[in-house]
């Protein structure tokens, strides 16, 4: 049997060359800069402004189609969409993709539901508090419905579980921890949720962990710290 290369040699870079594309408001943005941060990779950040256009100019464009932030740029491989860059960065670094097959898989459900059913609401109505866009009340009220729906469902699944597929923290945490560190500023009361709460401290308390707010400059920098 012949082994294949998961990435064609080209785009096959070093470990230790990693550029970050963001802001430090952005959620997604924060996911990946603090998956860089907790598997102490350093990596050089561009700030990204948004509310000046800069992510539908043409030379943003030719990094990511999609014309958002995060991107991750790797050597010559220009990746975007948060999770998805969460999951290669696990397969890469090697951290925080799960113990096994099962956890592996399982990681994969809660990154999708994460990306589906809780960041929208919970993101959607903190922009709508910190004025980043205006809608009508019925629209604000079935955002903030979302965002609580998926508050309880996190809530329940940690009954019984120190973090999302079992003992150990995966990339699913990392990306909902940071959901769950910006819901206060969208209105949202984590008292209502014990066991988030006992969660929240068990991330904490990760090596390497920093508050969200402090994950990204608020400039460029040739090299943000492990």
């Amino acid at each position: 049997m012949v082994a294949v290369n998961p990435l064609p040699s080209e785009v096959a870079p070093m470990a230790d060359n990693f550029t970050l594309h963001g802001i430090f408001l952005s959620g997604p943005s924060i996911k990946v800069g603090l998956m860089l941060r907790l598997c102490r990779q350093p990596f050089a950040y561009r700030h990204v402004d948004l509310r000046s256009g800069a992510q539908k100019q043409p030379a943003y464009l030719a990094l990511n189609r999609y014309g958002v932030v995060p991107t991750l740029q790797h050597g010559s491989l220009n990746l975007c969409q948060s999770d998805a860059i969460l999951e290669y960065l696990a397969e890469t670094l090697g951290k925080f993709g799960g113990a096994d097959a099962t956890s592996r898989a399982r990681t994969r459900e809660w990154l999708f539901w994460e990306f589906d059913r809780l960041a929208p609401g919970v993101f959607r109505s903190r922009a709508i508090a910190r004025g980043f866009f205006k809608a009508p009340e019925a629209v604000a009220e079935a955002f903030r419905t979302a965002g609580e729906a998926g508050l309880a469902e996190l809530d329940k699944a940690l009954a019984n579980s120190a973090f999302l597929t079992g003992a150990s923290p995966t990339t699913a945490d990392i990306a909902c921890h940071v959901v769950i560190s910006l819901a206060p500023e969208g209105g949202f009361d984590l008292a209502r949720y014990a066991n988030i709460q006992a969660w929240s401290e068990r991330m904490a308390a990760l090596p390497g962990m920093v508050p969200v707010g402090e994950v990204l400059p608020q400039a460029d920098a040739a090299a943000v710290a492990a």
